[in-house]
């Protein structure tokens, strides 16, 4: 028989196994659908949640353990320092205080990645614990498993999520668990010992229909669909609704890796900055292409510290690049780690209220804020002093074909990188275009120029992703040749890479609009001005910016030197060479602007779009903690029904009241056979509660039944036993 611990851990640990699939069905969708990273840990937390459960750990030791196991996975993602030193922990607690408040506030985009992170972790522990609940107590997860399962199919059918093998794996778990807990169910009520030929018998049949019904469904013909594809009448309508549509909302992202699809603005205020002129703003460069997206092939950690206020020279350029000082004062309304700088631009000091120190790091020109203790911390407000550079184009003509010779191997070898299996047309389409040009500088000009032929087209709508054999340059140069900013930054540098120029792709953010704040005019930059642009690296001028995005212009200052007053300050983003082309670039509606297509999205888009994120997280803690408050009815029902029918006392009181009784001793687990009289299960009541209350309000009951006028039937005599033995289903 199994009755045996050893057989009790076994039947248990499949259970649970089980149910771990099952949860993970929930995860899978959260990196693919959001910028979710390290999806490892929160598996590992589920694990370690379901292993507690099984080997009936204490629920302080639970709390303990999964309590230290959050605090060092949000230590690991989050601080550099290290784990033993308690500051980054004071730094963590006052976070999650701030992002509270900013909750009670409605300010959810504000809320730091560290508190998400907790919540995330939070809402895991809850499904982990009553998954527990359902299988060890209740010895049922149909519901559970069935909200699974619309989860899936609303995902694959409104979003990119493919949801078709997830379909078969919830079938072949929720089936195997919802029969082995139907067994175990029925041998607990009807009290029969469950034998090892026994559990043969349920589970071979049990095994048998799963897979005759997955085969069936898999192997039989289906009708093509019968209703058109949701997805694009959704999509159409948001786009006439909103003026925007796709399925990311844009902003500074730190996951480059999968670049592609579509998004939808947002007006979000990142800063202000009073400056005296209008100019990108660089947060980092990428160098390491995949094939789909961009990551930072040296992520070794090395960088140059310096304290707030102090002289340093961050990005300079050779004496040879005339520069201009100049200074900005910068708000910050939506705080990051890191510290947006002018692009191009040499930083020469950053001065916060709360700042202690800065870190660049030279991998990818990104440079954060710390305090002393080495811990991040996010500015508020901070003055920056830089140097902004003009460019001789005579200069940077000078840089020939053969010029890349005599750079250092191990740069040139960085910034020209290419992945293995890189498609051999787009080598020759930059051959192609550059045939006629004698000098970086010109072959540079070309290829930016190539994309303002009437063939690409700006759009944020419903950008594809590359497939699986597909790269993300040779999609957008050869058979889209429509996307945004990324699309054309990122092809322009592999374009340039292919012929041995040395380019970089880089990200941050345009100038935004000029707005009146307190009677100053600064510039206003939201998330709708996240950008990202090229960066070709010349021998004597340094790093240098270049715009391929269609409707976007270099603001950059060139000048040249045989025709121009090197003291005159140039225009911005004006070469003497190609006004006119400039000037003749039609402006169409599908060429706008990313800053253009802001603006008129403001006044369309609604509340629900700019808040459907935190909708949906109260939407799902709402259904949480309904669903916690039903399971703990047992807790709190008692009260509500003593509450109740203490102030009732009509002809009928009695009979209702009873009957009550009956659904919550039911409720408790004492459930009465069809065939037992009242009377012998109000001795099994007794028995089970060691008192003689069921007997006596069963006898006055049916007294009551059959002689309504006996003064021991009333309500008012078995009131008090009746909300003694209601207290007692309570524990």
């Amino acid at each position: 028989m199994i009755q045996s611990r050893k057989y009790d851990i076994a039947i248990k640990t499949i259970l649970y196994i089980f149910g771990f699939f099952l949860v993970w069905e929930w995860i899978r969708p959260v990196s693919q659908l959001t910028e979710t990273n390290n999806i490892e840990v929160f598996i590992l937390f589920m694990a370690i949640g379901f292993a507690l459960h099984l080997f009936k750990i204490p629920p302080l030791s639970r709390f303990v353990i999964l309590g230290i196991f959050i605090l060092i996975v949000i230590h690991y993602l989050y601080y550099e320092v290290s784990l033993f030193e308690l500051s980054w922990f004071f730094d963590f607690v006052g976070k999650i205080a701030g992002d509270i408040a900013l909750l009670f506030h409605g300010e959810f985009l504000k809320i730091s990645f560290e508190f998400q992170t907790l919540l995330f972790f939070i809402l895991l522990w809850l499904i982990t614990y009553l998954l527990h609940y359902w299988i060890s107590v209740k010895k049922s997860i149909l519901l559970f498993f069935i909200a699974t399962v619309v989860i899936v199919s609303v995902l694959d059918t409104f979003t990119e999520y493919e949801g078709r093998y997830a379909i078969i794996r919830l079938v072949i778990i929720g089936f195997s668990m919802l029969g082995s807990l139907a067994l175990f169910r029925l041998a607990a009520q009807e009290k029969m010992p469950i034998t090892v030929p026994s559990l043969r018998k349920w589970i071979i049949p049990l095994v048998l229909m799963i897979a005759f019904s997955s085969y069936i469904g898999l192997a039989a013909p289906k009708l093509d669909p019968q209703w058109p594809d949701p997805v694009p009448f959704i999509t159409s309508y948001s786009d006439s609704a909103t003026g925007g549509g796709g399925t990311n909302r844009i902003g500074y992202g730190v996951d480059d890796s999968s670049l592609g699809g579509g998004f939808e603005n947002d007006d979000t205020v990142v800063f202000q900055a009073e400056t005296s002129a209008g100019h990108y703003w660089k947060v980092e460069n990428k160098d390491f292409y995949t094939g789909k997206g961009w990551v930072t092939a040296d992520n070794a950690g090395s960088y140059e510290e310096f304290a707030d206020a102090e002289k340093v020279g961050i990005s300079l350029y050779p004496p040879g690049v005339k520069t201009t000082d100049s200074k900005a004062y910068v708000n910050i309304e939506l705080p990051y780690n890191h510290v947006p700088y002018p692009g191009p631009g040499s930083v020469t000091e950053i001065s916060s209220p709360t700042g202690e120190l800065y870190r660049y790091h030279g991998h990818n020109d990104r440079v954060t804020s710390h305090n002393n203790e080495g811990n991040f911390i996010k500015l508020k407000a901070f003055e920056l002093s830089y140097s902004l550079p003009s460019f001789d184009i005579n200069q940077l003509k000078e840089v020939g074909r053969t010029e890349g010779n005599q750079l250092n191997p191990e740069f040139l070898n960085r910034y020209t990188q290419i992945p293995t299996g890189f498609p051999d047309r787009i080598r020759e389409l930059a051959q192609t275009i550059t045939a006629e040009e004698t000098n970086w500088y010109d072959q540079v000009k070309a290829i930016e120029n190539h994309f303002d032929g009437g063939e690409f087209v700006y759009d944020q709508v419903d950008i594809p992703y590359p497939g699986d054999a597909e790269d993300y340059v040779d999609q957008f140069l050869f058979e889209t040749k429509r996307g945004y900013c990324d699309n054309f930054s990122t092809s322009m540098v592999m374009l340039l890479r292919s012929i041995d120029i040395p380019a970089r792709w880089v990200k941050g953010y345009t100038e935004g609009d000029q707005v009146t704040r307190d009677g100053e005019r600064v510039y206003e930059v939201t998330n709708n001005n996240a950008h990202s642009w090229v960066e070709v690296y010349f021998p004597n001028a340094g790093w240098v910016p270049f715009e391929p995005t269609k409707g976007f212009s270099n603001n950059t200052e060139f000048y040249s030197s045989t025709e121009t007053d090197p003291t005159e300050t140039p225009e911005p983003g004006t070469e003497q060479e190609e006004p006119a082309a400039q000037q003749e670039t039609p402006t169409k509606p599908e060429q706008a602007t990313e800053k253009q297509t802001a603006e008129s999205a403001i006044n369309q888009e609604s509340w629900l779009n700019e808040n459907w994120k935190a909708l949906i997280a109260i939407t799902a803690g709402i259904l949480l903690i309904g669903l916690l408050i039903f399971k703990l009815r047992g807790r709190w029902l008692p009260y509500l029904l003593i509450a109740f029918y203490k102030r009732k006392n009509d002809h009928d009181t009695f009979s209702k009241a009873y009957m009550t009784l009956l659904k919550q001793l039911r409720r408790k687990g004492l459930k009465r056979p069809g065939d037992q009289t009242l009377r012998d299960y109000a001795d099994y009541v007794d028995s089970y509660f060691y008192s003689g209350e069921m007997g006596k309000i069963t006898r006055n009951y049916e007294l009551y039944i059959y002689r309504g006028d006996h003064p021991s039937a009333d309500w008012e005599h078995n009131q008090k036993l009746w909300e003694n033995l209601i207290k007692k289903t309570i524990a």
